[in-house]
């Protein structure tokens, strides 16, 4: 599955918050939880990030373990192939 978050800074990010993500991220990664694209942006949000992961609750649990660094908005997200499917 894929998902599309928008991210919103809770506050001004330190050293010690950015080395938390990535610790984040390589726990997460043996749980099968992808960064596939991770952009900063200028905005209504400060970053977007497209992960792939085996279910939902990995999702969840992976920005719930921020919720103090980042508010989120997810959206899970299918590729136009898969979505054209669907229609017929």
């Amino acid at each position: 599955m894929q998902f599309v978050t928008l991210l919103k800074f809770r506050k001004k990010l330190t050293k010690a918050d950015l080395a938390e993500e990535d610790r984040l991220e390589a726990q997460f990664a043996k749980n099968g939880l992808k960064v596939r694209s991770d952009f900063y942006t200028l905005g209504r949000y400060d970053n977007v990030m497209v992960v792939e992961a085996p279910d939902v609750k990995t999702v969840m649990d992976f920005f719930l373990a921020q919720a103090h660094i980042v508010a989120t908005e997810t959206l899970t997200a299918v590729s136009k192939k898969e979505a054209r499917k669907l229609y017929r």
